[in-house]
């Protein structure tokens, strides 16, 4: 909501989207969804792009339980972006969300990076490095409690890590980043429950752990 990209952050007002917000919550706590069933993750842009800032659209301790950031590294693939470091992407409003609650988990709902270092060219070893540095960022953070990579190629430019169009690995015929997998590889990570794999834990899903 606020970037300049979709139809809730175009033509009408951060009250608004409060608003309407804080309705759907209030109809859904009214209809008996705990939090133990349902968990609600306010997610902003990395950076504004717009009329109004994050700030403008919180809607309050009491109407979430996530603080939510989607945030890219799109290196030189733009004529207004630059090659940026996992800190560079997201610390700046992580401090910022941090300014709105000391308390809410803080989870990456959206992060990738183009290949893209230098105009025109393309640098799969650059990627996986800085997959390598997210993979770091995340782990150190006391913050984080979770990530989902985008992985996807867009229309601008090589965001997959797994069945896009790069990759200096093959994993089942899918051009694959090694780096990513060897993130995975550490036992850090919470890991997938193989008889449920859509089964967590209470405080896993509440970011409390």
């Amino acid at each position: 909501m606020n970037g300049n990209w979709y139809p809730w952050s175009m033509g009408s007002l951060p009250s608004e989207y409060v608003a309407a917000w804080r309705h759907v919550h209030d109809l859904l706590a009214q209809k008996g969804l705990e939090s133990t069933r349902l968990q609600w993750i306010w997610s902003v842009a990395a950076i504004d792009v717009g009329q109004y800032t994050a700030e403008e659209y919180w809607v309050g301790e009491n109407y979430t339980d996530w603080l939510g950031i989607d945030g890219y590294n799109s290196g030189a693939y733009h004529t207004w972006s630059k090659w940026q470091t996992p800190n560079e992407v997201f610390d700046n409003m992580i401090g910022r969300l941090r300014k709105l609650s000391l308390t809410k988990p803080i989870c990456i709902n959206e992060y990738g990076s183009t290949n893209m270092r230098t105009p025109n060219v393309t640098d799969v070893q650059a990627k996986n490095q800085w997959l390598d540095q997210a993979c770091q960022y995340l782990r150190n953070s006391t913050d984080i409690k979770f990530a989902s990579y985008f992985n996807i190629d867009y229309f601008d430019g090589d965001w997959a890590i797994l069945g896009g169009a790069y990759g200096d690995t093959t994993w089942n015929n899918f051009k694959a980043y090694s780096a990513y997998k060897n993130c995975l590889q550490s036992n850090e990570w919470i890991e997938t429950n193989m008889t449920n794999p859509r089964l967590i834990t209470d405080d896993q899903f509440a970011g409390r752990f």
